[in-house]
């Protein structure tokens, strides 16, 4: 059980700790929302947080959101009078990468042993197996009118445990950062 806390209470910060510079950004939104005059925000705890296993990457999401809205002119104020509700999910997948190639012997001729006599080029068969950890961060951009989901933006990353391991607090902020900083860019009312 241990462990499986461990794992845990790293996983989003795994997703965060991959060499990747720049986070590849998905968005879907409704077109005909207007996104433009909404200027205060209520933060929403996710209904059934994933991530709450670990408090500091949540902590590191919520004050990332809140500075970035901040920079971008938005006000937080409580849910009942915010102009757009936003609301944040991570989830994080263990994967597993199975690659094969075929490696070929250049030659005719003698192969391995001294006395067999090959007639055609030797192919073998390598596979290649690389366990990573596949994390995903979802903010959304919800309407308090309709309770409706109107933008959601997403990235993802991939990491090994040990990258993670090795991260230092610095190294954590400002991956959260840069993956919620990403993210935002993408918001139709921050595009200009």
């Amino acid at each position: 059980m241990s462990r499986l806390m461990s794992y845990l209470c790293l996983s989003l910060s795994i997703f965060l700790a991959g060499c990747v510079t720049t986070y590849k950004v998905a968005t879907d939104y409704d077109e005909k929302f207007d996104f433009k005059d909404k200027h205060t925000y209520a933060l929403m705890a996710p209904e059934n947080v994933k991530i709450a296993h670990n408090d500091l990457v949540k902590e590191r999401i919520e004050m990332a959101l809140h500075s970035q809205l901040k920079a971008n002119g938005l006000t937080q104020v409580d849910k009942e009078s915010a102009d757009i509700w936003i609301s944040y999910f991570g989830s994080n997948e263990r994967q597993t990468d199975i690659n094969s190639y075929e490696q070929y012997n250049g030659f005719y001729g003698y192969n391995r042993c001294y006395r067999c006599v090959y007639t055609a080029p030797m192919t073998t068969t390598s596979v290649q197996t690389v366990n990573y950890v596949e994390g995903t961060l979802m903010v959304d951009f919800i309407d308090p009118a309709t309770k409706k989901l109107k933008w959601r933006g997403s990235t993802s990353s991939r990491a090994t445990t040990s990258k993670a391991a090795e991260m230092t607090l610095e190294e954590r902020d400002e991956n959260v950062n840069a993956a919620v900083s990403a993210i935002l860019a993408e918001y139709p009312a921050f595009q200009e």
